[in-house]
């Protein structure tokens, strides 16, 4: 039997609510007598879907004790392009604009994230049009005491309400809980833009399952408590640091921050 995971959806976010829904109808999600803020919540086995009103970016862990979360969020970029992301939240600064704490790195499940990435790319077939790739941590929640991990459609209203997209992320997700994710290379990353190919390449190819992940915009705010929770804030032991080798600032500083903790550089 698999792990216990709550599925997040939030009212205010039109992806989730349409994956939120489409779990309902078409996976057998059943409703409890059991209420989260003013709705029910909804059980199928071990996974409970549950709704908020809130903003997924400012909420407050449930009174839930789950294995981890995952939270059926939209995901928004300037340029449109049709994307299905996944990336654990946190924020490496001292601001925290976008919910969450300053300079404090939310819980991740590495081989979580690697299995929802690789089902994706088993039903690419679904989503020809949509971009399949990670994102390194950004915005809030960061204090939930369990992994959270945003599943996100992008970049528009059109993709949002976008069926097929919809029932990709939907059989993703589902697949990932039944299977649970399983690597023996527990990995952070260091470097690369926003949208990394080369990290999700990594990720969906090979066995290297990766936690946090910092852009190289954000290798300014490295200092030896970050590291330290980017190592320690995973439910699964890091041995590995992964360095787009082209795409990191600052390298000499990294990789002498990272050697001192004791993992083992993997250069990409």
């Amino acid at each position: 039997m698999y792990d216990h995971f709550i599925l997040v959806s939030s009212n205010q976010d039109i992806a989730s609510r349409n994956m939120a829904q489409h779990l309902i109808e078409t996976y057998g999600f059943k409703e409890t007598n059991q209420r989260f803020e003013d709705y029910p919540i909804y059980k199928k086995d071990r996974i409970r879907l549950i709704k908020t009103s809130k903003n997924l970016l400012f909420l407050d862990e449930p009174i839930l004790d789950p294995t981890a979360y995952i939270f059926l969020s939209h995901h928004k970029s300037e340029s449109g392009i049709p994307s299905l992301t996944a990336h654990f939240p946190g924020n490496f600064s001292k601001v925290a604009q976008f919910g969450g704490a300053p300079s404090e790195l939310a819980i991740t499940y590495p081989s979580l994230h690697q299995e929802y990435l690789k089902q994706l790319k088993n039903l690419k077939n679904n989503v020809l049009r949509y971009s399949i790739v990670t994102e390194p941590m950004h915005h809030g929640p960061t204090s939930f005491s369990k992994p959270v991990l945003f599943v996100e459609i992008g970049s528009s209203k059109e993709h949002w309400q976008d069926s097929d997209a919809i029932e990709t992320v939907c059989e993703a997700v589902m697949t990932t809980v039944e299977k649970g994710g399983s690597s023996d290379k527990i990995s952070i990353g260091f470097g690369g833009n926003h949208y990394s190919e080369k990290f999700t390449k990594l990720i969906t190819e090979s066995n290297f399952a990766l936690g946090a992940i910092m852009p190289k915009y954000a290798i300014i705010n490295l200092d030896k408590s970050i590291l330290n929770q980017m190592i320690t804030r995973s439910i699964e032991k890091v041995s590995y640091a992964i360095l787009d080798w082209k795409g990191i600032k600052e390298r000499g500083r990294v990789i002498s921050l990272v050697e001192e903790a004791g993992l083992e550089i993997i250069k990409l």
